[in-house]
């Protein structure tokens, strides 16, 4: 008995051994290439008062919209509101600002792409928004 206990031991480390072995002449498959995100500029706007502005396209439709009110005059009396639409049909897509009095705010989209345009509702103060597009290529990811 004591001997096919010793047979069972010795025959399971030569297993383990020769796994190690086979396992480490094998090449590990490559890691998948990072995407990499990258930012370009589609348009900046400014004003006072009501605009719409129009016919601004978006290869991907991953918009990152950054917005800025200045200059409330007079004081309390500043409104802003900036508003994502459709190009085409008008839609509302999503209400990017509802702010009153100076401020700043960032707000993110990811709507397909397409023709936007925005409509900026305001009072007694300046505006100003810009608008970003994210895109992805492969490549080595960069660190801040």
């Amino acid at each position: 008995m004591r001997s096919r206990k010793a047979c069972f031991v010795y025959f399971a480390v030569f297993v383990v051994v020769v796994s190690s072995f086979v396992s480490c002449g094998r090449a590990q498959p490559p890691a998948p290439p990072q995407i990499v995100p990258v930012t370009r500029l589609v348009g900046s706007w400014q004003g006072r008062g009501t605009a719409t502005i129009g016919d601004v396209p978006s290869d991907t439709g991953r918009l990152r919209i950054s917005w800025q009110t200045t200059n409330e005059s007079p004081a309390g009396a500043g409104r802003f509101k900036l508003t994502l639409r459709s190009g085409v049909s008008g839609r509302t897509i999503g209400i990017v600002a509802d702010h009153t009095g100076d401020g700043t705010g960032t707000a993110e989209y990811d709507e397909g792409p397409r023709t936007y345009d925005f409509l900026v509702e305001s009072a007694n103060i300046d505006w100003s928004f810009r608008v970003e597009e994210t895109t992805g290529t492969f490549g080595a990811s960069r660190r801040p």
